[in-house]
């Protein structure tokens, strides 16, 4: 008669591996899909860049009018979806006396994509009233206008600027649960 010696402790081994396996499996995925995440919001964090670039830039040089900027750039951001989840405004700021010696830069025209996620608001200046056709109504007072930009305008001139939302969803919703708001400004 043979006895076999190792058998079960071949089959508990093998039972052990799958335990650990199971164990560990959970963090493996979750760190796997995190480092997907922050990958995919790299990515449409860059669209976003890009965006907010060509479109200062279409708008310094070009006779377009900003809607039809904005919805082309609105057509070129795949893979992100634009129409539901971004927003995309296009600012025109001016230097202007504000009495008394002073230089003041206000808006002087303010437009937002039509169909876009309208709870996405401008971070230079909130428009107090939209019209149906993405244009700002703005207030008749210029004080109520003024904005602050990272450099002094010298009287009369005028700079484009245009930014770029994204209402970013991660891949880890899941267990993050949350959102984040992407966002992309270009002054020219």
């Amino acid at each position: 008669m043979r006895i076999r010696h190792g058998t079960s402790s071949r089959t508990s081994s093998a039972g052990q591996s799958v335990v650990e396996l199971a164990l560990i499996m959970p963090l493996l995925l979750v760190l796997t899909l995190g480092v997907a995440d922050l990958g995919r919001a790299l990515l449409f964090n860059n669209i976003l860049i890009n965006m907010s670039r060509e479109g200062a830039n279409l708008a310094s040089r070009t006779a377009q009018s900003p809607t039809f900027i904005i919805d082309t750039l609105n057509q070129t951001a795949a893979p992100l979806d634009m129409a539901t989840q971004g927003m995309g405004i296009l600012t025109r700021v001016k230097a202007v006396d504000g009495g008394s010696g002073t230089v003041i830069t206000v808006v002087v025209q303010q437009v937002r994509a039509v169909s876009g996620k309208t709870t996405l608001a401008s971070k230079l200046w909130v428009c107090p009233n939209w019209a149906s056709s993405g244009a700002c109504n703005l207030p008749a007072a210029v004080a109520s206008r003024a904005v602050t930009l990272p450099f002094t305008l010298a009287m009369g001139v005028e700079v484009n600027v245009m930014e770029t939302l994204y209402d970013y969803v991660p891949l880890t919703n899941f267990v993050l649960n949350s959102s984040q708001e992407l966002y992309a400004r270009t002054l020219l």
